[in-house]
């Protein structure tokens, strides 16, 4: 996110109270705020403890309580950033479910629906491409204030999911990508969920691995060597997917009404599905500045199908980027 833009959300969000509970030593996560019209909502995830909040509608007010447990800071700046994304969703900025790279001069978007190998193929751009990182499935794209240039791609301040199984892939060639497994400092990571159970692997040492790891930007520059980008310019498109079984990537450049199709199956309806009463307090966001970007990006942006293996993901670097 750009210094303007940056700014421009932080003096939106100070109209937006928060405060800080006293954590209650019974248990209860804090007690109400004084006032009426606050009430306690409790959001569930499968992959961390439940996130508890008061929530003040009438007057878009948010209390969190202070809990004494490594979540307090994590979940305040998940907040921050969910009210940011609703203010850019307001303004008719296009969201899409991918993530964002820069290789040389050329920005590419990966595009897909969970597990379709998007990070993935962001993890191999890194690491076998020499790009850097710009953002991973939250990507925003926004025409720079309505100057007939290519649109620009940014992300929200949050972590990077991946795939233990393409960490692995990966860490073949790139053995420090093991440390990630411990050195990951996301509390999502200890806590004993549904990446450590029902969608837990073992390696082929034998190892009982969680099927995936919470890795923050720093740790992930880090340990790849590639840069941090607040942003960049979208110079391509690819809808990745796996395919288990083909012999060797393939790269396919789709025509502007099958682009606008595919890309149409990763725009998000909304600025987030999490803290859903957020919604209320923003009812109404330019659909027309959305449909407009859209069209443009599958107008003139160049898009692509590439179908990967998990054993070849750096061939599939190769191939992709010899085409942008």
């Amino acid at each position: 996110m750009d210094r303007h833009r940056a700014q421009r959300g932080v003096r939106q969000v100070a109209a937006c109270a928060f405060q800080a509970l006293g954590a209650d030593p019974g248990g209860d996560r804090g007690s109400a705020p004084a006032g009426a019209d606050w009430q306690r909502v409790v959001l569930h995830s499968e992959y961390e403890p439940d996130r508890v909040a008061w929530v003040d509608d009438t007057h878009r007010q948010l209390a969190l309580p202070a809990e004494a447990q490594r979540w307090t800071v994590q979940q305040l700046l998940r907040s921050v950033r969910y009210l940011l994304r609703w203010q850019a969703y307001e303004r008719g900025e296009l969201f899409l479910h991918g993530g964002l790279v820069r290789a040389g001069r050329a920005g590419i978007a990966f595009l897909g629906h969970k597990r379709s190998g998007k990070t993935s193929g962001i993890l191999s751009a890194l690491l076998n491409g020499g790009a850097d990182f710009v953002s991973n499935d939250d990507l925003v794209l926004t025409d720079a204030d309505g100057l007939p240039t290519a649109l620009t791609g940014y992300g929200s301040p949050r972590t990077v999911n991946v795939r233990t199984d393409a960490l692995l892939a990966l860490a073949r060639d790139e053995p420090d990508l093991m440390t990630l497994l411990s050195d990951s400092s996301h509390p999502a990571n200890a806590f004993r969920g549904r990446h450590h159970t029902v969608e837990a692997i073992r390696s082929d040492a034998g190892t009982d691995l969680p099927g995936s790891v919470w890795v923050r930007c720093a740790e992930l520059a880090r340990v790849t060597g590639r840069s941090l980008l607040p942003e960049s310019r979208v110079d391509a498109v690819v809808l990745a997917r796996f395919d288990s079984e083909a012999e060797r990537p393939t790269l396919t450049r789709l025509s502007p009404g099958e682009a606008h199709r595919a890309v149409s199956a990763h725009v998000e309806e909304t600025a987030t599905k999490y803290d859903p009463y957020l919604a209320a307090w923003y009812p109404r966001t330019d659909t027309e500045r959305r449909t407009r970007l859209l069209r443009r990006l599958a107008d003139g942006t160049p898009c692509f199908h590439l179908t990967q293996a998990m054993g070849e993901l750096g061939v599939a670097t190769s191939l992709l980027l010899g085409a942008v």
